[in-house]
C-alpha cells in the first residue's frame, strides 16, 4: 500500500498537470461517481493536495476524494503520449488540453462539497500528516506527548492514522530505527529526550522518504550499496526488508517478525 510520501508525490505530479486547467474530457465508470461527468466538464482544477494517503481534488464547486488503498493508481501523461496499457480497471479520467490523469483500482472514490471535507471520516479522525512539506516540529512532539495514546506499543501505535499520518509499514521500521527505540516499548515509558527523538525522526525519515522516492537511506550510502551489487529493495532502507542482513550502524543481524500480518524489522542491538 503507498504511505504518505508516495501520495504526497502523486498528488505533486497531479498539480503540475492540472492545476490551474480546464477539464476537457472526463470519465467516470466507477459506481460511487458514475453520471456526474457534468460536475467536472468545463471546470477549473482549483487546488490538488494530498492528506496523509487520500487525495483531495478541487475542480470547480467539488472535492474529489479518493483513497488508494491496496490497489489504487494514479497516472499522469501528455495527451499527445501512447496510452500505455494497463490490466486496472479505470475509476475516473480527468483530461485537460495537455494532460491526462486517470486514478485506477481504487474503491474509495467520493465526490464531496468543500465544507464536507474536514469532517469526512478518515479526513476527520488524522493526526498530523507528517509526509506534508509543511509540517512543524511542535504538534508532532505534542502528538506524542498525548496522554490518551501513552498505554500503547510503538509497532502498533506507528499505524494508526490518527497518531501520525501517512505512516506505514517501511515508514514504521525506518522511522523507530532512526530514533533507536524498541518496536514493542510502549509511549508513556519513553522518556522526554526519546520523545523528542521519536518527533525528529518521524519527520526527517518521512520527509526524506518523500524527497528520495521512498529511499530513507543517505544518498551517499545508497549509491554506495547499489554499486556494491545490492538490490533497489535492500539497498534503500536501513532495516525493512533486510532481515538476515547486517545493521549499516553496529554490524548485527537485522530481526524481522510480523504483526497482524504485517512486517516488522528492526535491530536488536541499536534500538532499546
Amino acid at each position: 500500500m503507498p504511505e504518505g510520501p508516495e501520495i504526497h508525490r502523486a498528488a505533486n505530479t497531479i498539480r503540475r498537470a492540472l492545476e490551474g486547467q480546464i477539464i476537457t474530457h472526463v470519465e467516470c465508470p466507477y459506481a460511487t461517481i458514475r453520471g456526474q461527468e457534468h460536475r467536472f466538464l468545463g471546470k477549473e482544477v482549483l487546488r490538488v493536495k494530498a492528506r496523509s494517503k487520500a487525495m483531495l481534488i478541487h475542480v470547480g464547486e467539488d472535492v474529489l476524494y479518493s483513497h488508494n488503498q491496496l490497489y489504487g493508481r494514479w497516472t499522469v501523461q501528455k495527451k499527445t503520449s501512447k496510452e500505455r496499457k494497463t490490466k486496472r480497471s479505470l475509476r475516473i479520467k480527468l483530461e485537460t488540453e495537455t494532460h491526462v490523469a486517470c486514478l485506477w483500482s481504487a474503491t474509495d472514490i467520493e465526490l464531496l462539497e468543500p465544507w464536507e471535507v474536514e469532517q469526512h471520516p478518515y479526513i476527520a479522525r488524522l493526526g498530523p500528516d507528517i509526509a506534508d512539506e509543511e509540517i512543524e516540529y511542535k504538534p508532532v512532539l505534542e502528538q506524542i506527548q498525548n496522554k490518551k495514546f501513552g498505554g500503547r506499543q510503538l509497532c502498533h501505535l506507528l499505524l494508526d492514522q490518527s497518531f501520525l499520518a501517512g505512516v506505514g509499514n517501511y515508514l514504521r521500521s525506518e522511522i523507530l530505527f532512526n530514533a533507536g527505540l524498541q518496536p514493542s516499548r510502549k509511549l508513556n515509558s519513553l522518556t522526554a529526550e526519546e520523545q523528542a527523538r521519536l518527533a525528529e525522526s518521524a519527520i526527517s525519515i518521512t520527509q526524506l522518504a518523500y524527497k528520495q522516492k521512498g529511499v530513507t537511506v543517505d544518498k551517499e550510502l545508497y549509491d554506495l550499496l547499489r554499486q556494491q551489487g545490492m538490490s533497489r529493495r535492500q539497498a534503500r532502507h536501513h532495516v525493512f526488508t533486510r532481515d538476515g542482513l547486517n545493521c549499516h550502524e553496529c554490524e548485527g543481524l537485522i530481526t524481522h517478525t510480523r504483526l497482524s500480518g504485517r512486517r516488522l524489522d528492526y535491530c536488536r542491538s541499536c534500538q532499546v
